[in-house]
């Protein structure tokens, strides 16, 4: 897949452009003549016009960012596609671990909420699909086929919940299925009908 790198160069004149350095200099180092080989493509662009590319694509490409130019514009690819809620983080190192998280982070007024014994509708998605990815990884490195199967089977029954119109509060102005009719239900209940699913 064709590699982008963005920063706010024109901005940050000194800080962000020398990652930008970094970034072209490993490249044609390291990279370029292995990039031609295999028919891929590394391009620079402002922050802003990744962001817009890559709301009106349709992927296939790697997109490098700086953790915090990361963090705002997958929250706003996110936002554009539907619910931060539904968005699962993996993060890779060089030496090869995982971690899978949930990339919305914490939603403490929910959990104040759900403190005082009140009820939420907090949307579980990301959560869950973190678990179901580390587990098919942990099923994947140690041949595992029927934890990983399990982890298949949790995706299949959280995305069967939603589609049968059972879903948290925030995404039921976004379900648009006229055949279907939808219901918001509490974080205790969606995860019910998911273990329902499962079950």
């Amino acid at each position: 897949m064709d590699l982008w790198f963005a920063s706010k160069d024109t901005i940050s004149k000194i800080y962000d452009h020398r990652f930008k350095d970094i970034f072209n200099d490993i490249f044609n180092k390291e990279f370029k003549n292995k990039f031609e080989k295999a028919g891929i493509g590394y391009s620079y662009t402002l922050i802003d016009d990744a962001v817009a590319r890559a709301v009106k694509s349709s992927g296939g490409f790697i997109w490098a960012c700086k953790n915090y130019d990361g963090d705002v514009f997958s929250d706003m690819v996110a936002t554009a596609y539907g619910s931060l809620a539904m968005m699962t983080s993996v993060l890779v190192s060089p030496d090869g671990k995982f971690e899978f998280e949930a990339a919305h982070g914490t939603v403490t007024r929910h959990y104040y909420k759900h403190v005082k014994g009140e009820e939420t509708s907090t949307n579980s998605m990301a959560t869950i699909f973190a678990w179901t990815g580390a587990l098919s990884k942990r099923g994947e490195l140690d041949n595992n086929k029927e934890l990983a199967d399990f982890a298949k089977k949790l995706e299949k029954a959280a995305i069967d919940t939603i589609e049968s119109g059972v879903m948290t509060k925030d995404l039921i102005d976004i379900f648009n299925n006229p055949n279907v009719e939808k219901r918001a239900v509490s974080s205790r209940d969606f995860l019910l009908e998911i273990s329902k699913r499962l079950s």
